[in-house]
């Protein structure tokens, strides 16, 4: 008897790299489309292959949401209007990338005219069509295993058209327990497109500020929200009542930074 085991390396927004030879570059495409001058657009990805031995890669695309942690989620056969990945073409749709060597993978998306206004969305998978086979010892003589290994390796790609880029902090508060400081928000994607922030959380006592502690960058989807809970990390501060600021910064649709704030109170016990 023998077993297979399929092991797939996912590469998503946030990952270059699938593993330390294979890289995409750029991560992700974020496109305006009230700044194309005609109907379509071409761009390309640059791919760069395992220094070992050639890899041949096909190119497909899916539809996804992203939900209030701020995850991708993939949709099939999905008849949203935002949805472009029937728009996207590849030139070619399968390729070799030479050992070390750099490939430029190119892409057209037609139809700009078309779309309706907001945020459309599609991820472009490009992934190994020779995977990776090794046999496992099971410590069983009768019994043996496969390990496949298949490299899959995702670029999201944003087209914005028309849209306004808001955002408002919903909830906010900071905690003290056994193992530190806890914060929780809920921050609100208010217009018809994604918000990505930067965020920290600021100790002020009265007007001096005594430490702050960055949180994680996230983004929300249009017209959604996202809830995080979060261990802070704050220097030693000594007990005391603070005000507790949470500072969400993000670029809005004409490229301006915005800073969205709240404020809590949270009381110090012994030294943190």
């Amino acid at each position: 008897m023998k077993k297979k085991i399929l092991g797939m390396l996912l590469g998503l927004f946030m990952m270059s790299q699938v593993h330390a030879s294979v890289s995409l570059a750029p991560t992700r495409l974020e496109i305006n489309a009230d700044k194309q001058r005609g109907n379509y657009i071409t761009t390309a990805i640059d791919v760069r292959g395992d220094s070992q031995k050639p890899m041949r890669f096909r190119a497909y695309t899916e539809y996804f949401t992203i939900d209030e942690n701020g995850e991708m989620v993939m949709i099939e056969k999905s008849d949203d209007p935002y949805n472009i990945s029937k728009k996207i073409k590849f030139v070619p749709s399968e390729f070799t990338v030479q050992p070390g060597k750099n490939q430029k993978f190119r892409i057209n998306i037609a139809g700009l005219n078309q779309l309706p206004k907001g945020e459309h969305r599609a991820v472009i998978y490009l992934e190994d069509v020779n995977p990776k086979e090794y046999n496992l010892n099971t410590g069983r003589a009768s019994v043996g295993a496969q390990l496949i290994v298949k490299t899959r390796m995702g670029v999201p790609v944003y087209i914005d058209k028309g849209v306004t880029r808001k955002g408002e902090i919903e909830e906010f508060t900071l905690e003290q327990t056994k193992e530190g400081f806890v914060s929780n928000i809920k921050v609100l994607s208010t217009g018809n497109t994604r918000i990505r922030y930067n965020a920290k959380i600021q100790l002020i006592n009265g007007n001096k500020l005594v430490d702050e502690a960055s949180l994680a960058s996230n983004v929300i989807g249009q017209n959604s929200f996202i809830k995080k809970k979060e261990v802070v990390k704050f220097s030693k501060t000594p007990s005391g009542v603070y005000t507790a600021r949470l500072v969400l910064t993000y670029t809005d649709q004409n490229n301006k930074k915005q800073v969205m704030k709240k404020e809590t109170t949270v009381k110090i016990q012994g030294e943190m």
